[in-house]
């Protein structure tokens, strides 16, 4: 099996380098995947973002030139149809995005969206479940006396298969929310009353000089947001919190290619109901 010197970028929530793929196919560097990393909330408007698979082999990593600013971006509902405008938001990186605010996401709502671009045309199908409210946060000491991790609780509903997302947020130092470490889980592993771990999340685009812990800090500002999603989104996040988690061990590499609902494409498009609470570091 030959390992692909090729990095899919896809920026938003978070901004990252997703792991190379592998292949038997000795020709396999030289095909260019188009990528989707998009979402749509319960109550909110879709956002996605388009990028192509590029090879470390061809040059250097010049981030901003592998967003896609020319596709046609498309969703549906089952009723309405809607085609995404694209734009500059410096939010993500790169800074583009395609959006639209003639359509809603609604709980229960099936959205299929499908981008096309340089003769590539790649489809997904996601579902907005229910919000999961978050009852209430509380701040926990680690061992140093600045280091500190939030407890999270809600409470989950027995009589139906759940899966969830917890995101994280500081004021004025993340443009945007990022997934925690461990924050991914469904309700096979956990209690009715949810005690959850919230870490500070981490971006490629994030700045040098920020630490690398993934803790908060006093003075932080942190959203915490609770995201109930079906099981396809839960795959992909899932299988990227491993990748996260487990490609740094050496000896252990994690080396699975990320799970993926797109069809003839790389990425994610998923829906969220989501519940966001705030709390500050003290």
């Amino acid at each position: 099996m030959k390992l692909l010197k090729r990095i899919i970028l896809i920026a938003a929530l978070p901004t990252w380098l997703l792991p190379a793929a592998c292949s038997e196919d000795e020709n396999a560097d030289d095909i260019s995947h188009l990528t989707v990393e998009g979402w749509i909330t319960d109550g909110g408007y879709p956002v996605v973002l388009l990028g192509e698979t590029q090879s470390l082999d061809k040059g250097t990593l010049n981030t901003e030139a592998y967003a896609v600013r020319w596709g046609k971006v498309t969703i549906s509902d089952g009723t309405n149809e809607v085609i995404l405008t694209g734009g500059y938001d410096g939010n993500y990186f790169p800074p583009y995005k395609y959006t639209t605010f003639n359509m809603t996401g609604q709980a229960g709502k099936t959205y299929r969206l499908t981008a096309e671009y340089n003769g590539k045309k790649v489809r997904a199908v996601t579902t907005i479940p229910h919000r999961v409210p978050l009852d209430s946060l509380r701040i926990v000491g680690s061992k140093s006396d600045d280091l500190f991790y939030i407890k999270a609780f809600f409470k989950d509903n027995r009589n139906e298969r759940n899966y969830y997302g917890l995101f994280s947020k500081r004021e004025k130092i993340d443009k945007t929310f990022l997934l925690s470490r461990t924050g991914v889980f469904s309700d096979e592993i956990i209690p009715e009353l949810v005690a959850a771990d919230v870490y500070r999340g981490t971006s490629f685009s994030e700045n040098a000089n920020h630490t690398s812990s993934s803790y908060f800090r006093k003075g932080d500002m942190v959203q915490v947001q609770l995201c109930h999603m079906d099981s396809l989104s839960f795959r992909f996040w899932k299988s990227y919190s491993n990748y996260i988690n487990l490609s740094s061990n050496m000896f252990f590499p994690y080396t699975n290619n990320l799970e993926s609902n797109i069809e003839g494409g790389k990425g994610y498009w998923c829906g969220y109901g989501t519940s966001t609470l705030t709390t500050v570091i003290r």
